[in-house]
């Protein structure tokens, strides 16, 4: 029994991916910039740039979806930025990038200064001022009447130092050792060094082998060092999360791809494969909308969804079973008509106008004033008694339970009358019938156990059908779960939060086609006979 659960989860590892895939692709063919609200309008135009940007590397929209031609790394883009100094427009932003990259674009823009004009080197060695000071250089540039000549006699004497072998070495010597020398040195390459940085920061945890580092990076970066960040733990947890989150984004900024990086880069530098790497993670990335972490959200917000999906999913399931079966029984008699009746209206009333009618009948709106308008729960409900509290639910999710619930009610009741109908024109119902056997135990003992199992296979289908129900009952009633959040984040086409449900919903949907499996094995022992057998 094991190895068949087993071998039903390797299967729906494919399965899942084949959905990933679908969902994704169908998510970004969609018209309009995700999250554009969130861009500022600043009248600022190199604000508005620089927000952009930041925007479109946070959620990787600058990489293709699949297939990635075109790598873009630090050389590439150091040639884009040299070549870009030949347009007196876009030398402030040169200027501001040469800074920004630091130590990493040496390599690239030092060995080329004598082809410049005179403005173009002006330009460069206003921008290198700047890293030169983080590198440790101040003194030896003040006193240089020459910049110029002080940075080709910089390079020089140094540039055998810009090995990324060499930057991997002084980084684990700093590590293992607290070597100051190595420290200075990594100081000394500036953002060069970063990608041996930030292996270090992947691989080791403790925050007293690491906190200088941190600190080297955010001063690289030009951020504010928080005071005493590595004597709280948590604080220092939570900076290491994100500075590893950013240099997933920008890693490319500081790094030069080789031939095997630019053969794999083709599937790993795109935008499917960054979602899936932070999937593998368990990690959603950030709200477009809001921008909070979009697991802190699921956190919250899931298990009211799935409280709510499972009330409903267990009110419609002890429902519609005896009406089906009842409705099975007196087929074709009046009993029968009114419940069919009933319950094809049902069927097709939407559940927004169910939802609302429901509101203005029982919320005090109109008719009666018996349960609460909107919300999960009433606030402050921590501070009542257990009794207190469970009522207190009851009463805020009767309405929702019931309005997510009726359709899965009506359509299972159907299930539910066609199986008993066919059941009961057995032999062996005849035979027990004979025997005088009838009612309360023949359901038991025969009907039930044989009429239930196409009923049992419709509980993995119902759990997608639920969540997506819950974004219009949750819209209604005021319900802070997933179905709201989905709802605000379709108006601002938030695709992170969208991937992220379509991901949940799917994983459920096999939770629940193994449930039913499980539910099968219980119910029919020939089938639980039969997955023994397969196991041997």
């Amino acid at each position: 029994m094991i190895r068949y659960v087993v071998r039903r989860v390797i299967f729906t590892i494919p399965v899942v991916f084949g959905i990933s895939i679908v969902t994704f692709i169908l998510v970004h063919l969609a018209p309009g910039t995700p999250g554009a609200a969130r861009i500022s309008t600043s009248p600022s135009s190199q604000g508005i740039d620089e927000e952009v940007m930041e925007f479109s590397r946070s959620y990787f929209l600058h990489l293709p979806l699949f297939l990635n031609f075109n790598i873009q790394d630090a050389k590439k883009d150091a040639k884009e930025i040299i070549s870009a100094l030949k347009n007196e427009m876009r030398r402030d932003w040169v200027r501001r990038q040469i800074s920004y990259r630091g130590g990493a674009i040496l390599p690239y823009i030092i060995p080329v200064l004598d082809s410049l004009s005179a403005q173009e080197q002006e330009v460069v060695i206003n921008a290198l001022e700047k890293v030169g000071d983080r590198m440790g250089l101040k003194d030896e540039l003040s006193a240089s009447k020459d910049k110029v000549a002080f940075w080709k006699s910089y390079w020089s004497y140094y540039n055998l130092d810009y090995k990324m072998s060499r930057a991997r070495r002084l980084v684990d010597r700093f590590v293992s050792y607290h070597d100051d020398l190595a420290y200075k040195e990594i100081v000394r390459l500036d953002t060069f060094a970063f990608p041996a940085v930030f292996e270090a920061l992947k691989k080791e945890e403790k925050s007293e082998r690491l906190s200088p580092l941190l600190n080297f990076v955010l001063k690289s970066l030009g951020k504010e060092v928080p005071r005493d960040f590595f004597k709280d733990e948590s604080k220092y947890s939570s900076l290491r999360k994100e500075l590893l989150d950013w240099w997933s984004r920008y890693e490319d900024e500081f790094t030069t791809c080789d031939s095997l990086c630019k053969i794999t880069g083709v599937v790993t530098k795109t935008r499917y494969f960054k979602w899936l790497q932070r999937l593998s993670r368990l990690n959603f990335g950030v709200s477009l909308r809001d921008g909070m972490e979009i697991n802190e959200k699921i956190k919250r917000r899931l298990p009211v969804t799935l409280l709510l999906s499972f009330l409903a999913l267990l009110f419609s399931y002890c429902v519609a079973i005896p009406l089906g079966i009842f409705s099975a029984f007196y087929a074709n008699k009046p009993a029968d008509k009114i419940i069919t009746l009933l319950v094809f209206v049902l069927y097709s009333l939407p559940a927004f106008w169910t939802g609302v009618a429901l509101i203005r009948l029982f919320c005090g709106t109109g008719l009666l004033d018996i349960f609460p308008l909107q919300g999960f729960s009433t606030p402050g409900i921590e501070n009542l008694p257990f009794t207190s509290r469970l009522f207190d639910y009851a009463k805020h999710l009767t309405l929702p339970v019931i309005t997510l619930s009726y359709v899965s009610l009506a359509a299972i009741s159907r299930y539910q009358r066609a199986a008993t109908l066919d059941v009961l024109k057995k032999e062996y119902i005849k035979v027990a019938m004979a025997k005088g056997l009838d009612g309360f135990s023949l359901i038991r003992r025969h009907v039930l156990k044989n009429s239930i199992l196409p009923v049992i296979t419709l509980i993995g289908l119902q759990i997608p059908f639920l969540i997506g129900g819950s974004v219009i009952v949750e819209r209604i009633f005021g319900i802070e779960g997933m179905g709201l959040e989905t709802f605000e984040a379709i108006r601002s086409r938030d695709y992170n939060w969208v991937l992220a449900v379509a991901f949940i919903t799917s994983i459920l949907t096999v939770i629940g086609m193994i449930l039913a499996d499980f539910l099968y094995a219980i119910v029919d022992p020939r089938i639980r006979r039969e997955m023994v057998s397969e196991n041997k």
